[in-house]
């Protein structure tokens, strides 16, 4: 409450004042001080007005426009590393120097995986000429199947033939068996009734005897047609027992089918064997040509860490790859690609050379640069900052071949929102 009649006397004495000066100059200083006014607000309106005109023209020269200088040059680097193990023998590239596509960085020694091509060539070889053995066993296999099922069958077909015959003698040996037992019958009667003759002094003595020869001779007869039923009787069982080993044959014979299959998968499996032959000699020479690592394409080879003699790793890094082709990753804030589509015009200003390249936008990242990031902030503890997130924009350059970008440089970048 104190300081209000303090500031009431401060502005009388300051009325006070201008007072005494109005009239201590007269009418002729009133007149001066009141142009000196004019001049001061003229001079202060006309700068107000240069200040709002600038920002009215910075605003609409800038309208549709995005900038940042959170950009910089990139390219998709890759790292050189062996596909196999090995002593090196040589590196034929320098620091940074240029290469084509195919150009040796870094040689193996080779003489190892020379032998084991040489090898497998080797092992391929003998694969493929048991392959051809059983080829040609196959073609055996079928010939000697169907040749023995048709020997068989003839030997079944011969042993049936013959056993018809054996019986036919058969038959024929014991009607002749039966025919010499009748004479031997009608001899026998003979004999009798000449003894009977021969006692009663009616037949003469070499009449007797000759009928007594003729029963002995039909009696040698009979036992002459026995033996050969009897051997008409073998021959019959050899005949029936070669039939039933021509049948044993004609069965083991009959699956033709199965020995030919049999063969034939013997040479499948050379044949797989050959197949697996050949992929481990292509192997073999992969490995011989993985002991060349070579520039995947046109660019430049840096960061050389190998060199001869060193014993290197499947996998690990020896140099690095820079390709010719370059890129922009520019990171606007996310309130500034809200507009931003592919395809739009940008100008992208190089500090190195201060000059203006022309580009376009050829992507917007999916996700902000600190999600991809290796440790993702984690906002669930309570303690959360909004902060503006950065989204990475890739943005493909139109440079000039005299321009050599470096992967890295730091760039400014404006995108054309409108266009």
């Amino acid at each position: 409450m104190a300081e209000v009649p303090a500031e009431h006397e401060a502005q009388a004495d300051l009325r006070n004042r201008e007072a005494r000066d109005r009239g201590a100059a007269g009418p002729g200083g009133a007149a001066k001080a009141s142009r000196s006014r004019r001049r001061a607000l003229l001079i202060v309106g006309g700068i107000a007005a240069a200040v709002i005109l600038s920002v009215l023209v910075y605003l609409l020269v800038n309208a549709g426009k995005e900038r940042t200088d959170d950009a910089q040059v990139d390219a998709d680097v890759v790292p050189l590393a062996p596909r196999v193990a090995g002593q090196v023998a040589a590196v034929p590239v320098v620091e940074n120097q240029a290469v084509k596509k195919g150009d040796v960085v870094l040689q193996l020694d080779e003489r190892e995986y020379q032998a084991k091509v040489v090898q497998a060539s080797a092992e391929l070889d003998s694969v493929r000429a048991q392959a051809d053995a059983a080829d040609a066993q196959v073609a055996v296999a079928e010939a000697a199947a169907r040749g023995s099922l048709t020997e068989a069958q003839a030997n079944l077909l011969g042993s049936s033939r013959t056993v018809s015959g054996a019986r036919a003698q058969l038959a024929q040996a014991r009607a002749n068996l039966a025919s010499r037992e009748a004479d031997l019958a009608l001899a026998d009667v003979n004999l009798r009734r000449a003894r009977e003759l021969g006692k009663a002094d009616v037949m003469p003595q070499q009449q007797l005897d000759q009928i007594q020869t003729q029963a002995e001779s039909a009696r040698a007869g009979v036992e002459s047609a026995r033996a050969n039923v009897r051997v008409a009787e073998e021959q019959v069982r050899r005949a029936e027992a070669q039939v039933g080993e021509s049948r044993g044959r004609v069965a083991v014979s009959q699956p033709v089918g199965a020995s030919i299959a049999a063969a034939r998968a013997s040479a499948a499996y050379q044949h797989a064997r050959v197949r697996n032959a050949e992929a481990a000699l292509t192997l073999a020479q992969l490995n011989l040509e993985w002991t060349r690592l070579r520039a995947p394409e046109e660019g430049f080879v840096s960061g050389i860490g190998s060199h001869p003699g060193a014993w290197l790793a499947v996998g690990q890094t020896v140099a690095q790859f820079v390709p010719m082709k370059r890129y922009v990753t520019a990171n606007f804030k996310e309130t500034q690609v809200g507009r931003m589509r592919t395809g739009q015009g940008a100008d992208v200003s190089v500090d190195t050379y201060g000059r203006t390249l022309r580009g376009k936008v050829e992507s917007v990242s999916a996700g902000t640069g600190a999600r991809f990031s290796l440790l993702p902030p984690e906002n669930a503890t309570g303690n959360f900052v909004k902060v503006a997130q950065r989204i990475p924009v890739r943005i493909a350059l139109e440079a000039p071949a005299d321009l050599p970008l470096r992967a890295g440089q730091s760039v400014e970048v404006t995108v054309h929102v409108r266009e």
